[in-house]
């Protein structure tokens, strides 16, 4: 990891750093975010190091630096908690109050500030864009993203992640793995938005082999959808549709489609690779 202490800017507006800079690995990670630790070690976290600041009043800003496995992971972390607008800081950023987040290379970071008003968000916008320049250059995002359909997608809502619970916080399934994920599944969580009221969405799961993507597809459709048949489909109490089609060791579910043809439509429109 860069050595951060000796480059990142130690004054931001008002705020100065202040107490030591802490540095946590995949070990020590629970001694910092005790209860959190798991959302970071999902994405195969390396370490972390931490520097606070000060600003009159008792005001508080910390800064957060991770340095994840590879921009992949980088950008999962990121993509699995997006809500806010972006900030132009990094690959992708986004802030809301009190809270700037960012990605760029292998590195996920986040700035948190006590206060709630236009200068602190500046010091905040000013410290992330100075982190930005230590954090080296632009890493791929994972190449998964490309097999999504392009029509009415909404790249902002784009999700890439591992594991069930991140899974469930973007779109509640089941509270039982049904779907079977672990660190050995790579996931990617889309968004359509084809009218002004409606939103549809695409879950595509790379499993290690042909083999586990037919049982996770066969135990989903048992869970889920009991009547779904051999096509794998059926209308679930909102009253939309949903999907779930196997591909080679991948499945593609589509959920809340507002018809079969939809939900057709938008599986058959995912770019698989070739065998």
């Amino acid at each position: 990891m860069t050595d951060f202490s000796a480059k990142v800017p130690a004054k931001a507006g008002p705020w100065e750093a202040t107490g030591a800079d802490r540095t946590f690995d995949s070990r020590t990670l629970y001694d910092y975010l005790d209860g959190g630790a798991e959302v970071y070690l999902a994405f195969d976290f390396r370490r972390a190091w931490v520097r606070r600041y000060a600003a009159p009043g008792g005001r508080e800003m910390t800064l957060d630096v991770y340095e994840m496995g590879s921009p992949a992971e980088a950008f999962g972390l990121f993509s699995s908690d997006r809500q806010d607008p972006a900030a132009g800081i990094g690959q992708d950023s986004e802030y809301g109050p009190g809270l700037l987040r960012f990605w760029q290379g292998p590195f996920f970071v986040a700035v948190t500030v006590s206060a709630d008003d236009e200068a602190s968000a500046r010091s905040v916008l000013e410290l992330g864009r100075e982190v930005a320049k230590l954090l080296g250059p632009p890493g791929p995002k994972p190449e998964m993203l490309a097999l999504l359909p392009e029509e009415s997608l909404r790249p902002e809502r784009t999700s890439y992640f591992h594991g069930v619970v991140n899974l469930n916080n973007r779109f509640f399934v089941s509270g039982d793995n049904i779907l079977k994920l672990d660190r050995t599944t790579d996931c990617v969580f889309a968004e359509y938005a084809p009218g002004p009221a409606d939103s549809t969405y695409l879950l595509l799961v790379r499993y290690p082999d042909t083999g586990k993507a037919a049982a996770a597809r066969r135990s989903f459709l048992a869970s889920y959808l009991p009547e779904g048949g051999p096509e794998g489909m059926g209308r679930t109490e909102n009253g939309k549709w949903t999907a779930a089609s196997l591909r080679d060791r991948y499945v593609a579910v589509v959920f809340d489609a507002p018809s079969p043809e939809a939900a057709r439509k938008l599986a058959a429109a995912v770019k698989f690779p070739e065998k």
